[in-house]
């Protein structure tokens, strides 16, 4: 029996393909190990077959096979993203700098849809404004029903699979949770899993792979601030951070548009002014938000 792995980029499906196939007593033994440079586990070796991976949105499957899912929620969007533009395809796309060039990306990656959305062309070696790629990214926070990973997940779970598990992406980020899941998904297909210290010691060292888990509370942090109206200094968070405090400066101030500049706000303070002397005059429905419902 040959247990499907299917998952959307950067769920970490090549992951958990490497954790069973070591860990089952189904499968010869593998001591080889697949993580790359960027800390992903997608370097090329021998697996048994016994475990096979997919992306539904590229491949199909025969739904009768036996399947684990890899599930998605909105609360899982923050750190993917953060995660999205280094992980997936081994990308190390550099968000640090005031012009993103993607000359690394995948063909219609996220330069087309720039191109598209904003009606500048983009190349691979086009310099694309930090402000425009913060933007770019800040949309699909604001829209979180409409955003591709959850579009995908809604049309992936409603398929009729026959025998399957859904696995969610966020017990991959927690010791406690992983290991549990783990133990569901070894009694549901007879995998014979063998989790012992070895398997944390893999399961630990797949956590360090992933730096933005150190801060993954950052944002709640800051926004928080703003609400109670405590000054915070803002340093050091990224471009995704950036984007998605900006959606919630939009979403929840629906007449303000949050400013298109390289640099960020240095404090939560700058943050309350912005939005209490933004002017009246300039109010009107942002074009980008979906809605109220």
């Amino acid at each position: 029996m040959t247990l499907y792995i299917a998952f959307q980029g950067g769920t970490h499906g090549h992951f958990l393909r490497y954790f069973l196939d070591k860990f089952s007593s189904l499968t010869p033994s593998l001591n080889v190990s697949p993580i790359t440079n960027v800390g992903t586990y997608h370097k090329k070796i021998n697996y048994s077959g016994k475990f096979e991976i997919y992306h539904p949105n590229e491949e199909t499957r025969d739904l009768s096979l036996p399947h684990c899912v890899i599930t998605v929620s909105k609360k899982d969007i923050l750190h993917l993203q953060r995660t999205v533009y280094t992980r997936p395809q081994d990308m190390d796309l550099n968000l640090t700098k005031d012009y993103v060039i993607f000359k690394n990306t995948p063909k219609n990656f996220d330069e087309k849809s720039i191109e598209a959305l904003y009606g500048i062309p983009v190349s691979e070696n086009t310099k694309v404004p930090k402000f425009i790629v913060r933007d770019f990214i800040k949309l699909g926070f604001s829209d979180l029903d409409n955003h591709g990973y959850i579009s995908e997940n809604r049309r992936v779970t409603k398929q009729q699979f026959k025998n399957v598990y859904f696995l969610p992406v966020s017990s991959f980020w927690n010791e406690q949770q992983f290991f549990e899941q783990m133990k569901i998904l070894d009694t549901k297909f007879d995998l014979q899993l063998s989790l012992d210290g070895e398997a944390k010691d893999v399961h630990h060292e797949f956590i360090g792979n992933i730096p933005q888990l150190n801060t993954a509370d950052r944002c709640t942090k800051i926004i928080s601030a703003i609400k109670n109206k405590e000054e915070m200094v803002i340093d050091n968070i990224d471009l995704i951070e950036e984007a998605y405090i900006y959606s919630w400066i939009e979403t929840t101030h629906r007449n303000i548009l949050a400013p298109f500049t390289n640099t960020f706000f240095k404090n939560t303070k700058e943050i309350t002014e912005y939005i209490e002397w933004y002017p009246h005059f300039y109010h009107g429905i942002n074009p980008t938000l979906p809605k109220e419902r």
